[in-house]
C-alpha cells in the first residue's frame, strides 16, 4: 500500500476514519482509511488514537493494523510520538546513506539494521573495515551532512514504486521513513565496528539519539566521579589507582 504520509516524517497528527475492526482476546485490531503509523519490525511508531495508546502494530498485505484496548468507530485522531519518529527517520536516512557509501567505496553488502533508542546496529557482509577506514567513513558521512544533501523521494509512474536518492548516488527502491535533507541528521558518531564470522557490524549514534545517549553517559560519569571523589576527567586515573590498590592487597 502506497502511503505518502510516510514521505513527511514531521506528519505526526492525522484525522481519519475506522474501516475495519477485528476483536482478539479482549483487544481490537483496527484498520483505518489512512494512517500515519509506520510499521517496522524492530522500531515501529508509537502514539495514540483518540487518546488510547496503540499497543502494537502489524502489517499484512500492505495494510497496517493498529491494536487498541477499546473498539473505535467513525472519525478518529491519530497522534504520534514525534521525538521517537524523528530518531527513527534520522537513523533510517543514515542507514540508507551509509549503505550507499560502504557499497560503492568498500564493496560490502548491507544485510540488516536495527535501531534502538540509544544507537543503531548495521550488519554488513564483506571484509571488516579497518580503524583508518572507520575514520574515513565517519568523516565522509559528517561531510555530506554538513553539505546538506537533499533526500529526494520519487514514484515510478507505471508501478507507483517509491525511490529514494541522495546526492549523486542513483535513486533506489526504498519504503523507509526519511528526513528531507541530511542536515536533519545533525551529526554521526561511529561508536564501534565489530568483526563477525559473516562480515561485520557498525554501531552508530546520531542526532537527537546521540544527545540522549551522551546525557546518559554523563549521568553515569557524574555518579562515578562522586563515588570516587574526583573530577569527571580524572575518572580513568582514579579507577586504575583503585584497581592497583585492590591488586596490591
Amino acid at each position: 500500500m502506497k502511503n505518502k504520509y510516510y514521505d513527511d516524517f514531521r506528519c505526526c497528527e492525522l484525522k481519519t476514519t475506522v474501516k475495519e475492526v477485528i476483536e482478539e482476546k479482549g483487544f481490537f485490531w483496527h484498520v483505518f482509511e489512512d494512517t500515519i503509523f509506520y510499521y517496522d519490525e524492530h522500531h515501529p511508531d508509537k502514539g495514540y488514537i483518540n487518546e488510547y495508546e496503540v499497543l502494537k502494530l502489524q502489517k499484512k498485505d500492505g495494510v497496517v493494523y493498529h491494536l487498541l484496548s477499546e473498539k473505535l468507530e467513525g472519525e478518529v485522531i491519530m497522534v504520534l510520538n514525534h521525538v521517537q519518529r524523528y530518531i527513527h527517520a534520522q537513523n533510517e536516512t543514515l542507514s540508507f546513506l551509509m549503505n550507499q557509501l560502504i557499497s560503492s567505496i568498500y564493496h560490502c553488502e548491507s544485510v540488516s539494521h536495527y535501531i534502538t533508542d540509544a544507537f543503531m546496529i548495521s550488519h554488513y557482509k564483506g571484509k571488516c573495515l579497518s580503524e583508518t577506514q572507520k575514520k574515513e567513513l565517519q568523516v565522509s558521512l559528517n561531510g555530506m551532512i554538513r553539505d546538506d544533501y537533499q533526500v529526494k523521494i520519487t514514484y515510478e509512474k507505471i508501478t507507483d514504486e517509491r525511490f529514494v536518492g541522495i546526492g549523486l548516488f542513483p535513486a533506489i527502491k526504498n519504503q523507509q521513513i526519511q528526513v528531507p535533507s541530511l542536515k536533519f541528521i545533525q551529526m554521526v558518531k561511529i561508536l564501534e565496528i565489530v568483526e563477525k564470522d559473516d562480515g561485520f557490524v557498525i554501531i552508530t549514534t546520531c542526532g537527537d539519539q546521540m544527545l540522549f545517549t551522551m546525557e546518559k553517559y554523563y549521568s553515569i560519569i557524574k555518579e562515578a566521579s562522586q563515588i570516587l571523589n574526583c573530577e569527571p576527567m580524572y575518572i580513568n586515573t582514579s579507577i586504575h589507582h583503585l584497581l592497583n590498590k585492590v591488586k596490591s592487597n
